[in-house]
């Protein structure tokens, strides 16, 4: 009897134990916006070539007059780019509203906030030097300081997934799904075209919501042909990477996370 109550004693102290670890740590992780780390952080890819931070958190890699940028995206940014397609958030969240970036302007109601749907970049190309440059939309991809991987959205990851909302395409559902489509042909970056001389691309390259857990980022486009033969063959390539990170904020109640945001 006294080893099985000594026994039990020890399983009833872990148990309490573990109760108040599990009280005592419990948080939500609230992150803040991505921004860039300063220029001098950034990573240098070859002579002749700069990284230039701006003030509004664009990261520029700079070559002679050809310059590749890119730029972390908050939702607040987005739902004022498509105003109209981000309203109306007392409707269902599965419906509405339509903007296919965000949740617009709809609210959980446990957090009484509006939570990102994806993480969003915005890149820019400005060639004045070259005769073409191009890079595919779907290669660049983004490292996180804790080991995890994120890929881009194409067209049809979109579509799998915004086509299982209208059910049996009612008519309503089936509008909003078009308009959906119709917002990432005006918003997501041209896929695998060439940005001639003169010319100025732009457009958003889309990822999976990154998890709460990531502070510090690497986004990374492993090729950019920017000399090319006869063929369009690739001659000269470089491959670019930008840095950004942001805070993480420890909240213990659920209703603290609206006003840590």
């Amino acid at each position: 009897m006294q080893a099985r109550y000594g026994s039990g004693k020890v399983v009833l102290m872990a148990v309490a134990f573990g109760v108040i670890m599990a009280v005592g740590c419990g948080h939500f992780l609230i992150p803040t916006a991505f921004r860039p780390v300063g220029s001098g952080d950034q990573i240098r890819h070859s002579e002749g070539t700069s990284m230039e931070v701006s003030d509004d958190g664009t990261i520029a890699w700079v070559q002679g007059r050809l310059e590749i940028s890119v730029r972390a995206m908050t939702d607040a940014e987005l739902n004022r780019q498509f105003p109209t397609f981000s309203e109306d958030g007392d409707g269902p969240s599965f419906e509405l509203p339509t903007n296919v970036f965000t949740y617009g302007d709809w609210e959980d109601p446990r957090s009484k906030t509006s939570p990102s749907r994806f993480s969003v970049f915005k890149i820019a190309v400005k060639n004045y030097e070259y005769p073409k440059v191009k890079f595919d939309a779907l290669t660049p991809f983004i490292e996180a300081s804790n080991g995890r991987v994120y890929f881009p959205w194409g067209q049809y990851n979109f579509e799998e997934f915004f086509r299982r909302f209208p059910l049996a395409y009612n008519g309503l559902g089936y509008l909003r799904f078009r308009e959906r489509l119709s917002l990432l042909k005006l918003g997501l970056y041209p896929d695998n075209d060439f940005c001639f001389s003169g010319q100025e691309f732009e457009g958003y390259i889309v990822f999976d919501k990154m998890h709460d857990d990531v502070e510090d980022i690497i986004f990374r486009i492993p090729t950019v042909g920017i000399r090319y033969d006869y063929r369009d063959e690739p001659l000269e390539t470089v491959a670019l990477a930008y840095k950004f990170e942001r805070d993480l904020i420890k909240v213990r109640r659920r209703d603290q996370i609206a006003a840590a945001e």
